[in-house]
């Protein structure tokens, strides 16, 4: 199976699929994949960002994935898709390509053994999620008995995620020359006083996977280094458990910087979520890894959180180190999408209803 897996993550790694690219190769290459097993795709969502799913009888375990990536950028040791020593590089290889291809290659086995499973696919994870969401009222989800997501969590069994919110703080001010600044009012110094107000928030927690985050990630003001700025942006990115929700953070904010002198809007917004690590499918993908099997809570967002809509019975687990996602020399060792591969057969035999 090793060479399997390393021709396949190297062919889905080949295939462009940030947001900004054409992702109809990607999703004809992976649909061409399921119709030769017999399966027959099909497509929700958005159009030109799609999910794909398909089903092998009912009563089956649904594995997901994500076939879209951050952008590529530079300063790569390795070429995208090159194999060195057992290792595969290149963008998508540990987020989540290296999980698609281990449920692919379940699929395989799976459908030779006639064990009943669906497979979702998804295109645009990384921005909108709106597959998962369409996804997340389609039988393959709602009638499974579990819902098994694939991102890279060095097979520890994620039970709970944080909530996300991002938001943004605007202030206004008046330009004119920097040599009579009297004259100005500086929407940048205003900035500088908010987010002073709001400094404690950002300081990191004792235990920031579990913890509320808060990271200020982007700032735009000014024109030119000679006239008094007008306009102020910041964007901010808060992570927050399950006993907090956006409201409360959002008036933990204000209380800090008053209710004046600013526009706050909501970006983006999506719920933590939690099971209960007691239940027998957590259970049962702890017996099949063994005794090092950890269960685990994760400060990042995934398609657990679209999926909650439609199965309350939802897990991540996967190949690949989560420290490697979204870094310049991303990459995963083939052996572990094989193993993906095989625990992900194994964990449907037993979970079929």
């Amino acid at each position: 199976m090793k060479s399997r897996a390393e021709e396949l993550l190297c062919d889905l790694i080949m295939l462009r699929s940030t947001s900004e690219d054409d992702v109809r190769p990607i999703v004809e290459y992976v649909s061409s994949k399921l119709r030769k097993l017999g399966l027959e795709p099909r497509y929700l969502g958005e159009k030109d960002h799609p999910a794909i799913v398909a089903q092998l009888r009912s009563g089956g375990v649904a594995l997901s994935g994500h076939l879209d990536t951050v952008p590529v950028g530079t300063g790569w040791d390795h070429d995208l898709g090159e194999c060195v020593g057992g290792v595969m590089h290149g963008r998508g290889s540990c987020d989540m390509k290296g999980g698609c291809a281990a449920i692919l290659l379940a699929a395989e086995d799976m459908v030779a053994a006639n064990v009943p499973f669906s497979v979702c696919f998804t295109t645009d994870e990384e921005t909108t999620m709106h597959g998962a969401k369409a996804a997340a009222g389609d039988p393959v989800i709602t009638e499974a008995p579990v819902v098994l997501i694939a991102e890279p969590s060095d097979f520890e069994i994620v039970v709970k995620e944080k909530g996300l919110l991002q938001f943004s703080i605007s202030t206004k001010g008046h330009a004119v020359h920097a040599s009579m600044p009297q004259l100005g009012d500086n929407a940048i110094v205003k900035m500088v006083r908010m987010l002073t107000k709001i400094e404690d928030l950002q300081k990191v927690p004792p235990e920031p996977d579990t913890d509320m985050t808060m990271c200020v990630d982007v700032i735009r003001g000014g024109t030119k280094v000679n006239v008094i700025p007008a306009d102020c942006e910041a964007e901010i990115d808060v992570r927050y458990p399950p006993d907090m929700s956006a409201g409360s953070i959002l008036n933990l904010v204000k209380e800090r910087i008053g209710t004046d002198g600013y526009d706050l809007k909501v970006l983006h917004q999506l719920d933590p979520v939690e099971i209960d690590a007691a239940l027998p499918a957590v259970a049962t993908l702890r017996d099949l890894i063994g005794p090092d099997a950890k269960v685990a809570a994760v400060p990042y967002a995934t398609e657990m959180v679209m999926f909650k809509k439609g199965n309350d019975v939802l897990m991540v687990c996967g190949p690949g180190d989560p420290k490697r996602c979204h870094t310049v020399n991303e990459c995963i060792d083939i052996p572990q999408v094989v193993k993906a591969a095989e625990l992900y057969t194994e964990f449907c035999t037993r979970m079929a209803k």
